[in-house]
């Protein structure tokens, strides 16, 4: 799975391109952000995806 970047947010789609999990923040600074919140699919939970797009 590939992490993508957006906008205040990294991200994974599944093949059909829908977003199956993210990670939104607020910068708040040069090297500071707030994370906002995370969301990981039902199917893949419990898989480490979360600690994934924090890290």
């Amino acid at each position: 799975m590939e992490i993508r970047e957006g906008h205040n947010k990294f991200y994974i789609n599944d093949k059909q391109g829908k977003q199956i999990a993210e990670i939104v923040f607020v910068p708040t600074g040069e090297n500071l952000a707030i994370i906002e919140h995370t969301d990981v699919d039902e199917s893949l939970k419990g898989q480490g995806i979360g600690k994934q797009l924090v890290a």
